[in-house]
Protein backbone atom coordinates (compact mmCIF):
# COMPACT_ATOMS: atom_id res chain seq x y z
CA UNK A 1 0.00 0.00 0.00
CA UNK A 2 1.53 3.26 -0.96
CA UNK A 3 2.45 5.94 1.51
CA UNK A 4 -0.71 8.74 2.11
CA UNK A 5 0.72 11.77 2.76
CA UNK A 6 -2.59 13.37 2.48
CA UNK A 7 -3.78 11.08 5.13
CA UNK A 8 -0.53 11.60 7.20
CA UNK A 9 -0.35 15.30 7.23
CA UNK A 10 -4.66 16.14 7.55
CA UNK A 11 -5.78 17.16 10.83
CA UNK A 12 -8.22 19.70 11.62
CA UNK A 13 -7.52 23.40 10.93
CA UNK A 14 -10.08 25.00 12.79
CA UNK A 15 -9.66 27.21 15.34
CA UNK A 16 -11.17 29.08 18.07
CA UNK A 17 -10.12 32.43 19.51
CA UNK A 18 -12.06 35.30 21.30
CA UNK A 19 -15.30 33.43 21.01
CA UNK A 20 -14.79 33.76 16.49
CA UNK A 21 -13.99 30.61 15.06
CA UNK A 22 -12.11 30.40 11.60
CA UNK A 23 -10.67 27.64 9.48
CA UNK A 24 -6.48 27.80 8.43
CA UNK A 25 -5.79 26.71 4.79
CA UNK A 26 -2.21 25.37 3.73
CA UNK A 27 -0.01 28.05 1.51
CA UNK A 28 3.05 27.12 -0.65
CA UNK A 29 6.43 27.01 1.03
CA UNK A 30 7.50 29.83 -0.48
CA UNK A 31 5.16 32.29 1.53
CA UNK A 32 6.91 30.87 4.12
CA UNK A 33 10.43 31.14 3.07
CA UNK A 34 9.89 34.90 2.04
CA UNK A 35 9.47 35.70 5.82
CA UNK A 36 13.34 35.15 6.24
CA UNK A 37 14.32 38.01 3.98
CA UNK A 38 11.52 40.87 5.37
CA UNK A 39 13.25 43.39 7.56
CA UNK A 40 11.65 43.56 10.70
CA UNK A 41 10.48 46.76 12.44
CA UNK A 42 11.53 48.28 15.51
CA UNK A 43 8.28 49.76 16.53
CA UNK A 44 6.04 46.74 18.10
CA UNK A 45 3.13 48.38 16.15
CA UNK A 46 4.52 47.79 12.70
CA UNK A 47 5.14 44.34 14.41
CA UNK A 48 2.27 43.41 15.43
CA UNK A 49 0.38 45.08 12.09
CA UNK A 50 2.91 42.20 10.66
CA UNK A 51 1.15 39.20 12.59
CA UNK A 52 -2.11 40.19 11.65
CA UNK A 53 -1.36 40.27 7.79
CA UNK A 54 0.63 36.58 8.15
CA UNK A 55 -2.16 35.12 10.22
CA UNK A 56 -4.55 36.66 7.49
CA UNK A 57 -2.31 35.00 5.08
CA UNK A 58 -3.22 31.54 6.28
CA UNK A 59 -6.97 32.15 6.90
CA UNK A 60 -9.75 30.46 4.51
CA UNK A 61 -11.10 33.07 2.34
CA UNK A 62 -14.56 31.76 3.02
CA UNK A 63 -17.03 33.22 4.32
CA UNK A 64 -15.57 36.67 5.08
CA UNK A 65 -12.63 35.61 7.27
CA UNK A 66 -10.29 38.44 6.34
CA UNK A 67 -13.03 41.08 7.17
CA UNK A 68 -14.43 39.04 10.49
CA UNK A 69 -10.48 39.01 11.85
CA UNK A 70 -9.68 42.74 10.89
CA UNK A 71 -13.40 42.75 13.50
CA UNK A 72 -12.07 41.00 15.89
CA UNK A 73 -8.58 42.35 16.29
CA UNK A 74 -9.97 46.16 16.47
CA UNK A 75 -12.89 45.46 19.18
CA UNK A 76 -12.43 46.55 23.02
CA UNK A 77 -14.81 44.05 24.43
CA UNK A 78 -13.04 40.45 24.62
CA UNK A 79 -9.87 41.02 22.38
CA UNK A 80 -7.00 39.14 21.31
CA UNK A 81 -4.33 39.52 23.19
CA UNK A 82 -0.67 39.81 22.09
CA UNK A 83 -0.08 36.79 23.89
CA UNK A 84 -3.18 35.12 21.36
CA UNK A 85 -1.72 36.08 18.40
CA UNK A 86 1.69 34.78 18.98
CA UNK A 87 0.46 31.44 19.87
CA UNK A 88 -2.27 31.73 16.90
CA UNK A 89 0.58 32.34 14.20
CA UNK A 90 3.28 29.88 16.04
CA UNK A 91 0.32 27.08 15.53
CA UNK A 92 -0.26 28.03 11.94
CA UNK A 93 3.51 27.81 10.99
CA UNK A 94 4.17 24.35 12.80
CA UNK A 95 0.89 22.99 10.98
CA UNK A 96 2.50 24.79 7.91
CA UNK A 97 5.80 23.40 8.34
CA UNK A 98 5.08 20.04 9.97
CA UNK A 99 7.79 20.96 12.60
CA UNK A 100 7.65 22.68 15.70
CA UNK A 101 8.84 26.15 16.49
CA UNK A 102 11.50 26.33 18.71
CA UNK A 103 11.29 28.46 21.93
CA UNK A 104 13.74 31.13 22.30
CA UNK A 105 17.59 30.04 23.96
CA UNK A 106 18.14 31.34 26.93
CA UNK A 107 21.53 33.74 26.78
CA UNK A 108 24.25 33.60 29.46
CA UNK A 109 24.21 36.94 31.66
CA UNK A 110 26.72 39.11 30.79
CA UNK A 111 29.32 38.85 28.53
CA UNK A 112 30.95 35.41 27.23
CA UNK A 113 34.48 35.06 27.00
CA UNK A 114 36.47 34.93 24.07
CA UNK A 115 39.89 33.08 22.89
CA UNK A 116 41.78 36.51 23.21
CA UNK A 117 40.67 37.16 26.49
CA UNK A 118 41.37 34.02 28.05
CA UNK A 119 45.17 33.50 29.14
CA UNK A 120 45.10 29.86 26.65
CA UNK A 121 45.40 31.99 23.75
Amino acid sequence: MPRDFDQEFSQDLEFKIAGESFKMRYVRPEVLASWEDESVSDKSEDAIKKIDERIKLFLDQSNGSGERWDSLRVREENPVTMGQLNAVLMWMVEVQSGRPTPPPSPSAPGRGKTAASSGAA
